[in-house]
């Protein structure tokens, strides 16, 4: 985009995750422990063309999730690094594996300044940073969820007190984080019905990074979001709708300009599984305002997919991804408007087409 040479058009990925669990029971029957998730992150490898980070062989390991809990008749209580109550009870599109508008085809896209690759994700999009969540026990059929966090860091905070600067990082970026969710899960005879709204908000940024007040303070962060999947017979359809003030790629994670319209996306989905062989498609397009005298990105999302049971744990997966992307930001976007990426002379729209194919072993 904008003269970038195209990249090589096949490649081979890696991915791990390594769980752990931790739990115990106290004499009065309350069940405690940790969770400790270990991802192998998405670090620049050697040889990259680029500002290094990470482990130089791409296979560095962090935390995703780090959490304690209690849990009891009263519902669950999680404090530590984890997905807020919208991200973790949203119930969203049906799918198959490794397929979906915000799957792995984006990690093989080159994306400009402020394009993100999707924007038509879950609330959060799975940010972990440290909060306290509630999770209410499930009466008929429907369970609550409840999630406070200060600010989106996560893991320790070392603060440097010879430098004024480092006591401003809070207010530099979202604050006061609170997620809502409410769920329902229940079957009638052969159906089974899932469903869900849940909603999250945030203060915006109201400092610079060096600490003075921000003049024009972006709007608030809202999301809304709600879902609905029904199942029967080997079938699962549903979809979600997704709206509010916010901006990028997860609903809630960015604020959004003064001046700028909200954003919102639609998505429907469809498996059939039968025995071992899982099938799935799906559709979506969402929106978001580019300012004044520019037309709205707008991204359409088309995915088929399919899953196969190989042996227990080992499942066989490819889906086929197509996207088109119409007027990706270039730069960041203000209610004047924004500079748009280029795909060719006079051409702002992006097609994108993503054969993923793999093999996922889980015990």
């Amino acid at each position: 985009m904008n003269s970038a040479q195209g990249r090589q058009r096949t490649d081979f990925r890696t991915e791990s995750e390594i769980n752990l669990y931790v739990d115990g029971i106290a004499a009065n029957g309350m069940r405690y422990g940790a969770v400790f998730e270990l991802q192998m992150d998405v670090l620049q490898p050697s040889g990259f063309n680029g500002a290094s980070s990470g482990a130089s062989t791409g296979t560095g390991v962090d935390y995703d999730e780090l959490y304690g809990f209690v849990k009891g008749s009263w519902g669950e209580l999680r404090f530590g690094q984890e997905d807020s109550a919208a991200s973790l009870m949203q119930v969203r599109r049906p799918s198959v594996l490794w397929m979906g508008t915000d799957d792995a085809w984006d990690e093989f896209t080159v994306n400009s300044v402020n394009g993100t690759p999707y924007i038509m994700s879950g609330v959060n999009d799975g940010n972990d940073a440290s909060k306290i969540i509630y999770l209410s026990p499930q009466l008929a059929g429907f369970d609550v969820g409840l999630s406070y966090s200060p600010n989106r860091f996560e893991g320790e905070n070392f603060l440097n007190p010879s430098n004024t600067v480092a006591f401003q990082r809070d207010f530099t970026g979202l604050t006061n984080e609170i997620s809502a969710a409410l769920r329902y899960r229940g079957t009638f005879g052969d159906v089974g019905i899932a469903a869900s709204f849940v909603a999250q908000f945030a203060d915006a940024a109201r400092q610079s990074v060096n600490g003075t007040p921000i003049a024009v303070k972006a709007q608030n962060v809202t999301a809304y979001s709600g879902g609905l999947v029904v199942r029967a017979f080997g079938f699962a359809v549903g979809g979600e709708y997704t709206w509010g003030n916010y901006n990028g790629s997860a609903p809630a994670g960015a604020s959004l300009a003064k001046g700028l319209d909200g954003s919102k996306h639609w998505v429907l989905g469809g498996t059939y599984t039968i025995g071992a062989l899982g099938l799935g498609v799906m559709y979506g397009s969402g929106t978001q305002d580019n300012g004044a005298n520019v037309e709205d990105r707008t991204q359409t999302y088309l995915g088929i997919g399919a899953q196969y049971v190989l042996a227990p744990g080992m499942t066989l997966f490819a889906n086929w991804n197509q996207i088109e992307d119409k007027n990706v930001p270039f730069g960041s976007v203000a209610a004047t408007g924004t500079t748009l990426a280029q795909f060719g002379p006079g051409d702002n729209t992006r097609n994108i087409q993503v054969l993923v194919g793999g093999v996922r072993v889980a015990f």
